[in-house]
């Protein structure tokens, strides 16, 4: 009898001493969990811009690789560069996952959906491709890496003077980056005394544009500038052009600067993107070596809005107000230039021509 009382006794004793044990590694995961940063990359990883948002997961995962982080933790969401789609991707970052920050999106549009989102809950989000004006004015908490289509609109429209030309053609996606950017370029190239002959709109993903193409014939100007920011429609813009036989220069935006217009041949030979300034050369290498090709659009760009937030935990920061505030203080040298946020989140940039030169992009020399 007292064998089975003492054989109860180191039972219960056991129980307690496990449920101890269990108790304290509940406890320890939860203070686990409780440590990690969250932080978000939300882009058209499918649909008309993939090969687009595609370059830009890229670029942000190889730079939280490099940190590896143990106190941060990536999660993903594609938007399909459809507004409602960014909507609906942000909202479930912020109420599921608890993202502090979050890189994207790339698509103006997107990004101004999703913005109003980020900034009533207090998180970070850095585009790497939205150069919308409208951008500037989204709230305290909304970034991006790349300069706004302000800068871009005059250096296009000072190229196009420069280069003597003095009737355009504007052919752009009906769109915040589309118009915003046609419009920067009318007013500049009007003040600089050309004439704007042609004005026409596509939507977006449209691969259909001879309609437009047409009217843009009959007008017989001199030089033609294509918006587009989608490869499939930059591919058939360029295509149709030719079909057409449009008698006139070819410039365009980084979104004609994608691998598949090179496929497109000789017919393609001469087009001229105004581009951001080039990534730096050890990220070239470095993308190169992770991923075997040259970095796309907007890689460099994703790439220092990673870095920038990683810099910000590495300073202690984490909470999207904490990461917020440091972003507004820092300033470095990253893949796509100099990276120094301004009180409405941007930054200044240089822009380059690139041509299409024996089936590949080259940067012409000033």
């Amino acid at each position: 009898m007292r064998t089975f009382k003492v054989v109860i006794v180191m039972l219960v004793i056991m129980g307690l001493l496990l449920t101890a044990g269990c108790a304290d590694t509940e406890e320890t995961t939860e203070d686990t969990e409780s440590d990690m940063i969250v932080v978000g990359i939300m882009g058209p990883y499918t649909g008309g811009a993939a090969e687009y948002g595609n370059a830009a997961k890229d670029g942000a995962m190889l730079a939280f690789n490099e940190a590896n982080l143990s106190n941060v933790e990536v999660v993903t969401e594609d938007t399909k560069s459809e507004t409602k789609e960014a909507a609906t991707a942000m909202n479930k970052m912020v109420s599921v996952d608890n993202v502090q920050a979050v890189v994207g999106d790339l698509i103006s549009a997107a990004t101004l959906a999703a913005a109003p989102i980020a900034e009533q809950n207090q998180v970070v989000l850095i585009s790497p491709a939205s150069t919308s004006t409208d951008v500037s004015t989204a709230g305290d908490y909304i970034f991006r890496t790349i300069p706004g289509d302000d800068g871009q609109g005059i250096f296009a429209a000072q190229t196009l003077s420069d280069a003597g030309y003095t009737k355009l053609a504007l052919l752009y996606t009906n769109d915040q980056y589309g118009n915003g950017l046609a419009t920067i370029i009318t007013d500049e190239f009007t003040e600089l005394g050309g004439e704007i002959v042609a004005d026409e709109t596509y939507e977006a993903g449209s691969s259909d544009m001879r309609t437009q193409l047409t009217k843009i014939k009959d007008a017989e100007p001199e030089a033609l500038f294509i918006v587009s920011n989608t490869p499939d429609s930059s591919v058939a813009l360029l295509r149709q052009v030719t079909e057409i036989g449009i008698d006139a220069d070819v410039y365009g935006s980084e979104g004609l600067k994608v691998a598949s217009i090179l496929e497109l041949g000789d017919s393609v030979e001469g087009v001229t993107i105004t581009s951001v300034s080039p990534e730096s050369e050890e990220f070239k290498q470095k993308y190169m070596e992770e991923y075997g090709v040259e970095p796309p659009a907007f890689a460099a760009q994703a790439y220092d809005g990673a870095t920038a937030i990683i810099m910000a935990i590495e300073g202690g920061a984490t909470t999207g107000e904490e990461i917020k505030d440091a972003l507004y203080e820092m300033e470095f040298d990253g893949a796509s230039g100099h990276i120094k946020f301004d009180e409405n989140g941007d930054v200044a940039g240089g822009y380059v021509l690139v041509e299409v030169q024996d089936g590949a992009f080259v940067t012409l020399e000033e």
